[in-house]
């Protein structure tokens, strides 16, 4: 970073159980909005303001170099005076960079900063700066303690995946191919909740898991419901957040109950050689757009449509590898780096899924996502399952 960046202060405005940048700055869990000051650029001092409701834990818990209440700020009279709660945090922390003589010094907020924040701030001359990148990249290079937080929810996806698997060995087939279990239908409903609650036992909690078969399994992001088939492609893919750190972890996996078809088994075959290419670049330094070109190469070269080689201007691909080949995961379930098309490249202490896919409604989708740290000279693997697609 830069000596004008170093002299901005980085602020941040927000709830830290809803915001990410607040709660990794200030190390603070809280509800309701927070303020978080770190003058000086990326190394200052912080400071962080709260309700005198949070004052006691703030003191014992949060990683600022000072805790400071709205009291000391004045913030329930700054709300009675000017109408609003949001105008007064603003107003509160304009009157506190003041009197930390950081009054005239640039502010870098994340791009999510509130608008009624940032209006009030810039009415009282503060020069208030959105800066994406400055943000993302305070949470990229993750400590060992992260990655550990990462590896125990890892471990529960695995887990529950496991539960999700044990479920369609021991399913039955029907006369016209659905799935059976316990005497009824097998769902994606009924998969997925088997899922979630084995999350929650292991102390994770999920928010869209994907359970998604046949032609629903060609739409990425379809969650999937209704019975599921056998010898069509089950995507299971689970991404919750451990409770405790508020860390996510990502895998997903492909299964065929009995025996897939040719078309379908090439497809597998081909994601699979394309990730495994993936994983075989990635090390400290490797631009991300260049093991997404492999991946889509790859695919290219077994017969299939990727966006780098078959997008026409203006029009979406919606057949073959039509997304990124990952994303970083942390404190949130999509971050930073991408790898992708974005000119990014990998740090050490990165931690990244690798996720190829294929869809096609008339055969179905197959994807299958690893979690891996980025190492110096290549990657680690926090992904212990195994790549069965037959159960």
């Amino acid at each position: 970073m830069d000596s004008t960046n170093d002299a901005r202060t980085l602020l941040v405005i927000g709830a830290p159980e809803h915001d990410a940048t607040a709660y990794h700055l200030s190390g603070f869990l809280a509800p309701d909005p927070v303020i978080y000051l770190r003058v000086g650029g990326e190394a200052g001092k912080g400071y962080l303001a709260v309700s005198s409701m949070e004052y006691g834990r703030a003191k014992r818990d949060a990683r600022a170099d000072e805790v400071l209440s709205f009291d000391e700020l004045d913030v329930m009279n700054l709300a009675r005076e000017l109408k609003s709660g949001g105008r007064a945090l603003a107003a509160a922390t304009a009157g506190l960079l003041e009197r930390l003589n950081a009054a005239n010094s640039p502010v870098a907020v994340p791009p999510s900063l509130g608008v009624i924040y940032a209006d009030e701030l810039r009415a009282r001359g503060l020069t208030v700066t959105p800066d994406a990148r400055l943000f993302a990249d305070l949470r990229r290079r993750k400590t060992e303690e992260e990655i550990s937080h990462i590896e125990k929810t890892q471990r529960a996806v695995e887990e529950a995946c496991a539960h999700a698997v044990g479920i369609l060995r021991e399913s039955g087939v029907a006369n016209d191919g659905a799935l059976t279990y316990g005497g009824e239908p097998l769902t994606s409903e009924h998969l997925r909740s088997e899922i979630d609650v084995e999350l929650l036992r292991r102390g994770c909690a999920a928010d869209g898991t994907i359970t998604a078969g046949g032609v629903q399994a060609a739409d990425p992001h379809a969650r999937g419901h209704g019975p599921l088939k056998a010898g069509e492609s089950i995507i299971l893919d689970i991404f919750p957040a451990e409770k405790t750190s508020r860390y996510y972890a990502d895998m997903t996996r492909t299964f065929v109950k009995g025996e897939p078809g040719e078309e379908l088994q090439k497809m597998y075959d081909a994601v699979l050689e394309s990730q495994e290419a993936a994983l075989a670049m990635i090390r400290g330094g490797v631009n991300g757009r260049d093991v997404h070109k492999k991946v889509s190469d790859v695919l290219h070269e077994a017969g299939y449509e990727t966006l780098i080689h078959d997008q026409k201007p203006g029009e979406p691909l919606q057949r073959g590898f039509i997304h990124g080949t990952g994303h970083g995961v942390g404190l949130e379930i999509h971050e930073s780096p991408r790898v992708s098309i974005t000119d990014e490249k990998l740090v050490p202490g990165d931690v990244i899924t690798i996720e190829p896919g294929l869809y096609y409604p008339e055969v179905g989708g197959v994807r299958i996502e690893d979690l891996v740290v980025v190492t110096e000279d290549g990657c680690r693997n926090l992904t212990n399952f195994p790549k069965e697609f037959r159960v």
